[in-house]
Order: structure tokens, then C-alpha cells, then sequence
């Protein structure tokens, strides 16, 4: 036991002085730190926090630079890679980026009219990108990746719909009228069909006033403006006024009425496009030109410059779109009464002419061509009735979109809304008190967009009208016969709630 007890002491010690020398070490340790300059032990309290003065601070990246945007609308067809050349790349450069380019859009060509977009480097001018507009609803992107690499794709061009709200007064020709103040062609197509029987649009006496609230489909950039329908029209002349308000009829179709209730327009038209003269009549023996035989002509061919717009005639489906053989790109519509309507030797197809899509009288189906069995650019026009072919000339056509009974209701209730809003555009004929030769008014609306823009055309002096929440204003004047054209844009934002 004594012997035992003996050996405990010196463990104990050695252990006391272990622990006693560790902890000398960690004060040692702790305390023997250099202090932060600005801080003290005593300064510390409990419960505050500290920031740390060795604290790295993060690095700010600087964004990359925008590039140089350069964009134009072409004048004249070239090719991608003489136009690439002209802008400075060598030629091996553009030989690469046309090739790229030609794969995917099938075509090494920029044609005249479209949309061209470059984009460089601000820094060297080094070619970052290119887009061109391949037509209305395509566009082509190619960028470089760096180290030669070039990625290009195709992409849908993003269309805003948006309400437009117009008011202006004729001095004369009524088109010259609506193209001045922008207005589509189709757009006006439509209000002269519609008053065909009840006005004539081009006689109109001077000081006659036109209101149209109508459509249209607007690109994210504002290059592209694709009309749509008319929603609502006023003309005043004599001091008579004439209305129409459109109403959408069964498979979407858009049928214009008057106040009363009754269509407007005719429901047919008798030719589908401007042509130059009839080049073949529908015949049971004709001399085919091509095959040298005696065969029936179950069509009319009018003959007009290729390219040249090709319309529905009706309201109607589309059955066929495509390649048809003899007759080339065609494209065939069901309509209403076991009618179906035919168009052939088309040089193509509009793009949103698809099979089961529907489309309205005037709509563009495809353009005049020469595919098919044909010697020259002409459109092959040919109607089936009950399963037989009539000749379209002839034919008695017309089919009554008269307003159901049962859409009187809805109809009246449209009809109160565009009412009002037709009252709140300013009236052009009667805004001012000077002569009508020195005033012209034009208001714009895009209501979708929630973008108001005022347009006021004034010749001579006149105290502007003052609109509220201006945004922006524009100025510019055009010198001719010594008198000052000021054109004022004035954009007012519209609520998110506003409806027509």
C-alpha cells in the first residue's frame, strides 16, 4: 500500500504542470495578437458588434460595354456577304458568316425593304452580331462566340397588340387623307368596302371628318406594324354621320355593322386582287398553251405582276395550303353556302395562311407567282359550288351576315362602348374656329401598349392644347411655301385598369 501511495504524487504534480503550463501558452497566445488600430480591449462590450478592419472588400465588376447598334432598312437587294465587306470585314470573315447565315435562312440575299441590324464592338469596331428581318414574323441572329465560332439561329419576331385611335379630317382624297396620317392600307380597304353602298369614300366633300378605332400588332422593336380589324368608325360629311362597329361572328370572324344592326360591305368580292387584264377565261375546251391539247379551263386567269398581293374573297377555312400540282402553291377556302374558293400558280403563301386557320374577306392568302403548269406570272381563279366548278364571273355571289337575335343584346352593349369612345377623340372638323384649310387634327391611341400619343398637325400660329402628365414633347419644322408645318407628339400614360 505504502508503496502504491508513494507513486501517485509525482503523477499528480506532472499533471498540475502541464495544465498550468497550457494555459500560460493560450494567454500567451491571445493576448500576445497585435490589436486592430482603432480598437481596444477596453472599448469591447458585450452584445456589439464588431466589423472587422481586415475584411476584404468585394471587387466591382463593371458591366460590359452596349454595343454600337447600327440598323437600316435596305434600299436595294445585295448579298450578306458583299454588304459584310462593305462594312469592313476581310473576306474570309464574311465568306464564314455568310455561310453561316445561308444555312439556316436558306437564302445568302438581304432583300430590299427589310430590316438590317448590326452590332459591334465600341471599343475596335470588331463585328459582335448581325439580325435581319426575314419577313414579318422571322428573324435571323448570328453572333460570334469569340475564336472564330459563330452561332446563328432563327427566332419569331414578338408582336404587342395594341388599340389605335385615330381622328383626322379630309382635304381632299380621302387615302391621301389616311396614308398621311398612317393609317394601313388594309385598314382603309376595309372602311371603303364597308361604306360601299352607302358613301362614297372617295368623293367625300372637303372638311369631311373620320374617326377609326381598329388593331394592329406592334414588334418589341417598333420596326414591324401588322394591322388587324376595324373595331369601331365614324365619317361625318353634309352633316350626316355614318357609323360602324365590328362584331366577332362565329369562328372569330369579324362582320362590320351599322347602328341599326345591319351588315355593311359586300360579303364578296368579285376579283381577289388588283390585276392588269383577264389572260384566260373559264372554258370546257381550251388549247392548253404548255401541253398542246384541248382541256378544260375550270378558272379564270388574271394576269398581274408577281408578287402582287393575293386576298380571300369570303369569310371562310382554309382546306388546302401547299403544293397542288398543276397548279403549283395554291391555296383552297371553304365557305359558307358549299362554297369553295381556289387561287393558284401562287409564288408562296402567306405565313399565317395554314390549313384550319380562319380567315376573313380581304385577309392576304399568298402572292402571284408563276409555279405549277404556267408560262407567266397570273393567278388562277376558280370557284366550286355543291362539288362543281362555276365560273366566277358569272356566279351570283353574296351571303347575308345579317345580326342574329340573339347577339342583339351583346351587340348593343359593344355598341354603347365604342359610341363613347369614338365621343372622346376630339372632333377635326369642328376643333377650331379657323378655316379647315389651316387646321388639320390627327389623334393616335395605342391602348394595349398603355400608351397615348397625341398628334396635332397646326399650319399658321396657333396656341396649342395643353394635355396633362406630358411625358415628352417633339418638335420639328418643315419650310414649304414659305409656311411652318409644326408637328407636336405629346405621349400620355393610360391606367392599367382603362378599358375602351
Amino acid at each position: 500500500m505504502s508503496v502504491r501511495g508513494n507513486g501517485l504524487w509525482p503523477r499528480a504534480f506532472a499533471s498540475i504542470f502541464v495544465a498550468l503550463a497550457a494555459t500560460v501558452t493560450a494567454v500567451h497566445i491571445y493576448f500576445g495578437q497585435p490589436q486592430a488600430p482603432g480598437h481596444s480591449i477596453a472599448k469591447l462590450c458585450a452584445g456589439t458588434p464588431l466589423s472587422d478592419p481586415y475584411e476584404e472588400l468585394p471587387e466591382t465588376v463593371k458591366p460590359a460595354p452596349a454595343p454600337v447598334v447600327i440598323r437600316v432598312r435596305l434600299d436595294r437587294t445585295m448579298s450578306i456577304e458583299r454588304y459584310l465587306i462593305t462594312a469592313g470585314l476581310s473576306f474570309h470573315e464574311a465568306h464564314q458568316w455568310a455561310k453561316r447565315f445561308r444555312e439556316e435562312s436558306g437564302t445568302s440575299l438581304l432583300r430590299k425593304g427589310h430590316w438590317f441590324s448590326v452590332y459591334k464592338d465600341p471599343q475596335n469596331g470588331d463585328l459582335w452580331g448581325i439580325k435581319y428581318d426575314l419577313d414579318d414574323h422571322v428573324e435571323i441572329l448570328e453572333r460570334s462566340l469569340g475564336a472564330g465560332v459563330l452561332r446563328v439561329h432563327r427566332k419569331p419576331i414578338d408582336y404587342l397588340t395594341r388599340t389605335v385611335k385615330i381622328a383626322f379630317q379630309v382635304l381632299g382624297d380621302f387615302r391621301q387623307a389616311a396614308s398621311r396620317h398612317d393609317v394601313p392600307a388594309p385598314i382603309v380597304g376595309t372602311l371603303e368596302r364597308a361604306f360601299s353602298g352607302r358613301s362614297n369614300l372617295d368623293r367625300m366633300p372637303r372638311g369631311s371628318a373620320v374617326k377609326i378605332i381598329y388593331t394592329e400588332k406592334v414588334s418589341s422593336d417598333g420596326l414591324h406594324r401588322v394591322p388587324g380589324h376595324i373595331e369601331a368608325a365614324e365619317i361625318e360629311s353634309n352633316g350626316r354621320k355614318a357609323m360602324a362597329f365590328a362584331l366577332y361572328g362565329r369562328n372569330g370572324a369579324v362582320h362590320l355593322y351599322d347602328s341599326r344592326g345591319q351588315a355593311l360591305g359586300p360579303q364578296f368580292l368579285r376579283y381577289p386582287l388588283h390585276f392588269q387584264f383577264i389572260s384566260s377565261g373559264f372554258s370546257y375546251h381550251r388549247w392548253h398553251p404548255i401541253l398542246h391539247c384541248y382541256r378544260p379551263h375550270v378558272g379564270v386567269d388574271f394576269a398581274a405582276s408577281r408578287g402582287t398581293p393575293v386576298k380571300a374573297i369570303a369569310d371562310g377555312r382554309i382546306i388546302t395550303a401547299g403544293w397542288c400540282g398543276e397548279l403549283g402553291n395554291c391555296v383552297r377556302i371553304q365557305h359558307r353556302g358549299n362554297l369553295v374558293s381556289i387561287y393558284g400558280h401562287l409564288s408562296r403563301l402567306n405565313p399565317d395562311a395554314r390549313v384550319g386557320r380562319y380567315v376573313s374577306i380581304g385577309q392576304v392568302i399568298g402572292y402571284v407567282g408563276s409555279t405549277g403548269l404556267s408560262t407567266g406570272p397570273h393567278l388562277h381563279f376558280g370557284l366550286e359550288k355543291e362539288g362543281h366548278y362555276v365560273n366566277p364571273l358569272t356566279q351570283a355571289l353574296g351571303v347575308s351576315n345579317e345580326l342574329p337575335s340573339r347577339m342583339r343584346a351583346a351587340f348593343d352593349r359593344i355598341k354603347r362602348r365604342y359610341e363613347l369612345a369614338l365621343a372622346e377623340l376630339p372632333d377635326p372638323a369642328h376643333g377650331s374656329g379657323k378655316p379647315l384649310e389651316k387646321h388639320e387634327a390627327a389623334v393616335r391611341v395605342a391602348g394595349k401598349s398603355r400608351l397615348r400619343t397625341y398628334r396635332v398637325s397646326l399650319r399658321g400660329r396657333r396656341r396649342l392644347h395643353r394635355y396633362s402628365r406630358i411625358h415628352r414633347y417633339h418638335h420639328y419644322h418643315h419650310y414649304r411655301h414659305h409656311r411652318v408645318r409644326v408637328i407636336h407628339t405629346v405621349e400620355n400614360r393610360i391606367g392599367a385598369g382603362r378599358k375602351l
